[in-house]
């Protein structure tokens, strides 16, 4: 294990993390908020691994597996444990147990909340809040190797925390020049759901909504979430955009090339037509048995941003969804195991995965009739290999049985079925919300710490899609025999 060049990987993601700051800290003065410290006191702490890196140069190529899992792994833990002083030196939070769940389910784009009033936080709070989103959505390891060059050029880096798809990444020549064009069309659409919703918003609602949106987090400024608006616009708006973050960045970026591959990726087009079900299948259910659902136009309304809000595992509300019929609160369960496409901002298993079974299974299916035929598994014109298949099953088979184990554990601390196993498919997924005690429209912070904790390690296993976070407590990482 080469320390040094993890020290200094380490040391370039503290420094960035102290200029994301600097903004939050620049609006406490606009908005004439007294306490300034709060952000410039972790600025100042940040800023000095920065200056320290500057005289001690690892090269990337003497950077190896091990370094590149465990640089991800310390930069998600270090910029959330620093991410958190805002909170607790603003006295927003009196432990840092609460402090740190909020940083971290805002880096990780989950959305899970503990807190109780937001309309009244600071604006300076509610902005590096939502901010949080933005930087962790696409990936600090990865805005890192865009912009330093000391870190640009080593693939298991890049691959360990991105949301990089696992088939496309070849398309691009150099891993600096993925990460760059991922942070183009990040900002790109970022700054044009901000104009969108300016006109709705105001500019500091816009800016902190897109922040959320397009990351796929769903951290809103108001405790009624999107519902606060109360505007079809903004709902449709915002719905585009969700779905533009859970859409695959590569596809994204060849539409910006002029070359739309959307509708001949069978991945986004099952994305969408599980969107369309899903919506069409509560629409029906809440219009038939639910309760004051008579209006058609407004059922189709609440059904269709809460179906896009949690497949896209953004987690905005427009509406208590956990006392909807209990077909339609089962729905959107199993949305939340769903997720986007992969190279997106979008969180759970993902749709790749579950086509690439589906493929399998298929293929063996026909294997019974034809026992002398080669079958391989194609998906949108590429042969996939048994390790891939393997490496998929493998991962759908551990993300269930970290969903069994976890919800198991906050079931013996004392919470309902309802709640603990849906806490932890909101925070495993990245999705925000649960039902039960953690729905829409409640938070997290009844849970004890402990249960919190845990939750915590689900939201960092989720993001990093496990295998980086798991492969650390495997003892060979460490030399051990």
């Amino acid at each position: 294990m080469n320390y040094k060049i993890v020290l200094h990987s380490l040391s370039r993601i503290l420094f960035l993390q102290s200029l994301g700051m600097v903004p939050p800290y620049l609006l406490s003065y606009f908005y004439n908020e007294p306490l300034h410290h709060h952000f410039l006191i972790p600025i100042i702490i940040l800023i000095i691994p920065g200056i320290i890196s500057v005289f001690f140069r690892e090269s990337v190529r003497s950077m190896g597996i091990k370094e590149s899992m465990l640089i991800v792994v310390l930069s998600w833990i270090l910029v959330s444990a620093f991410g958190a002083l805002p909170y607790l030196i603003g006295h927003v939070f009196d432990n840092f147990t609460d402090a740190f769940f909020e940083t971290l389910s805002g880096f990780t784009a989950t959305g899970s909340t503990v807190l109780t009033d937001i309309d009244s936080l600071p604006r300076s709070i509610l902005f590096w809040r939502s901010e949080t989103h933005w930087l962790g959505g696409m990936g600090i390891v990865v805005l890192g190797i865009a912009i330093f060059p000391s870190l640009a050029g080593n693939k298991t880096l890049f691959s360990s925390e991105a949301p990089v798809s696992f088939m496309d990444e070849e398309l691009f020549p150099r891993i600096a020049v993925i990460a760059k064009s991922y942070w183009n069309v990040y900002i790109l659409f970022t700054v044009i759901e901000a104009l969108l919703l300016l006109p709705a918003m105001g500019w500091f609602d816009a800016v902190t909504h897109a922040f959320a949106t397009i990351a796929g987090g769903g951290f809103s400024t108001h405790n009624a979430s999107i519902a606060y608006f109360n505007s079809v616009y903004v709902e449709v708006v915002v719905m585009i955009f969700m779905i533009a973050g859970a859409t695959s960045f590569i596809l994204h970026y060849h539409a910006l090339k002029g070359k739309f591959h959307y509708f001949k990726n069978s991945t986004f087009m099952l994305f969408m037509g599980l969107t369309l079900t899903a919506t069409l299948l509560i629409t029906a259910n809440l219009y038939l048995f639910g309760d004051h659902y008579q209006n058609i136009w407004h059922t189709l309304r609440l059904a269709t941003f809460n179906v896009v809000s949690l497949i896209t595992t953004t987690g905005f509300a427009i509406a208590d969804f956990k006392y909807w019929p209990a077909f339609s609160v089962l729905v959107l369960i199993i949305l939340m195991f769903i997720g986007g496409m992969p190279a997106s901002t979008s969180g759970s298993v993902k749709v790749t995965r579950y086509q690439i079974i589906f493929y399998n299974l298929r293929s063996i299916f026909k294997s019974f009739f034809h026992r002398t035929a080669v079958t391989r598994i194609w998906k949108n014109g590429r042969s996939i290999d048994s390790d891939m298949v393997l490496t998929t099953q493998m991962f759908v088979l551990t993300y269930i049985l970290i969903f069994v184990i976890s919800g198991l554990l906050l079931v013996g601390f004392g919470n309902s079925p309802a709640t603990s196993f849906s806490a932890v498919a909101a925070t495993l997924g990245n999705v925000g919300p649960g039902i039960g005690a953690v729905g829409p429209y409640d938070n997290f912070a009844g849970l004890s710490s402990v249960v919190k904790w845990i939750l915590s390690c689900d939201m960092l296993l989720g993001r990093l899609e496990i295998w980086t976070l798991l492969t650390l407590v495997i003892p060979e990482f460490w030399g051990i025999k």
